[in-house]
């Protein structure tokens, strides 16, 4: 079979990726395992023996690729960034030596995950690099596989709901932890697929590929039908997983659109149209049809407060919960330097979600500060280099904005995804300032 190239089909797997770049269906099965297993991060139950997908999806990547990983510790900005965390890291170590006796080694454990996770992004994106994909296909690659594994996840956590077997099938796989609150073969509207856990975490993910979906169709990277039926999907099983999702993706799409308007040179087309009328018909047509299919318990839980306004959200609990959370100590040296414990209390007697309350106790808050300008910093050197300009707006916004319900930013489904593409970023923004370094990476 010969290929005839089409702008249209440039991305896709049965045409650009595989005649053009050479990548094929086995090239995309491997892709979509590691990431399964680096973002789901699924803790296996092998009875003798507990194996983290996560941990194995790094050292299997990464042992498959020594030479490009060499090369990748050799260059000048990632280094610099790896110094930089080092800095925070050495920081939250002098100050619990002076301040504290309590030594605590969660935010020292979080410093070298996000460092293993640009790594990983970085090597990510040489190994395609080798294969001639620019930054943006690239991520549409990776976008799309994102999409697909939460995609089957959702159905995997709808079946569950509808038949007990397959979820102790399902459970029976998977790893439950002694101390974990939740247990995900007796609670209604907690599961969680072949993911690692669920809640808040998981539904923040799905409720972010909601956002991604939008992205992808409106640059005609997938059709009509698989983001109609992927979204749906998604969004049903939100249901079971937590409401968290189900906001962000209600509001993160809606302020996808806006600025996608403000960006977009072709502000009226048949396929805008199309999808805005779409999301428009299932706003409208979602509790209807979801009290046919939903008994009325599931849907007080997860969306009938959405519709109460700010009477509902009120009610839901959580604002309040958090409010509670929020303590901040009289005494200025505290505040200043924190107390070297990532726990978001000063006092050191309990354990707070607030993300930024956390960064707190563990930096202070000029430091804490200068930790999220320096992401935000990251952020932005993707942002530089991609076309995908209005969803990675989004989600960063959101990844901020849901640091205030737990440290999403550091640890997660999303703080995965996030900290892969700054790694991706970091390559595709300054490789091209190298060529030589990019020939080299070609050959090997």
């Amino acid at each position: 079979m010969k290929y005839t190239t089409r702008t249209a089909d440039v991305d896709s797997f049965r045409g650009g990726l595989r005649y053009i770049h050479g990548i094929t269906y086995a090239h995309v099965f491997w892709l979509t395992l590691f990431l399964y297993l680096y973002l789901l991060s699924p803790y296996f139950d092998l009875r003798a023996a507990v194996l983290h997908g996560g941990m194995l999806s790094i050292a299997l990547f990464l042992g498959t690729h020594p030479a490009i990983a060499l090369k990748s510790l050799q260059q000048i900005p990632l280094v610099s960034t790896f110094i930089v965390l080092c800095l925070f890291c050495l920081y939250n170590l002098a100050v619990f030596i002076f301040f504290t006796d309590v030594f605590a080694t969660t935010f020292l454990t979080y410093m070298i995950q996000v460092a293993l996770y640009i790594l990983l992004g970085h090597v990510f994106a040489l190994a395609l690099m080798k294969k001639s994909l620019d930054m943006d296909q690239v991520l549409t690659l990776c976008f799309k596989l994102v999409v697909f594994i939460v995609f089957v996840n959702s159905i995997i956590i709808i079946i569950e709901y509808n038949s007990p077997p397959f979820r102790n099938f399902i459970e029976s796989m998977l790893y439950l932890p002694e101390n974990s609150n939740i247990d995900y073969l007796t609670r209604e509207f907690r599961l969680r697929g072949v993911a690692s856990g669920g809640a808040a975490n998981l539904s923040l993910f799905h409720g972010t590929v909601l956002i991604l979906l939008q992205a992808l169709y409106i640059k005609r990277k997938i059709g009509f039908l698989y983001f109609f039926t992927a979204s749906i999907t998604i969004f049903t099983s939100l249901l079971f997983i937590g409401r968290t999702g189900i906001v962000v993706g209600i509001i993160g799409i809606f302020l996808f659109h806006v600025i996608n308007l403000l960006f977009s040179s072709n502000r009226l087309s048949i396929r805008r149209f199309l999808l805005y009328a779409t999301i428009v018909g299932l706003v409208l047509a979602i509790p209807s049809v979801f009290a046919i299919f939903f008994p009325e318990n599931v849907l007080a839980y997860s969306i009938n407060f959405l519709y109460q306004g700010m009477e509902g959200i009120e009610q839901e609990g959580t604002t309040d919960a958090l409010k509670r959370m929020i303590n901040i100590p009289s005494e200025w040296p505290k505040l200043l330097f924190g107390v070297g414990v990532h726990s978001g209390d000063f006092d050191l007697r309990r354990s707070v979600d607030i993300g930024y309350m956390r960064m707190f106790t563990a930096l202070g808050i000029p430091i804490s500060a200068a930790f999220y300008i320096f992401v935000a910093y990251l952020g932005k050197g993707v942002y530089n280099v991609t076309h995908y300009k209005s969803f990675w707006i989004v989600f960063m916004v959101i990844m901020f904005i849901a640091e205030y319900k737990e440290p999403f930013i550091f640890k997660g489904y999303s703080a995965r995804l996030m900290w892969l593409v700054i790694g991706i970023g970091l390559c595709y923004r300054f490789a091209p300032k190298n060529d030589s370094w990019r020939d080299s990476t070609a050959s090997e």
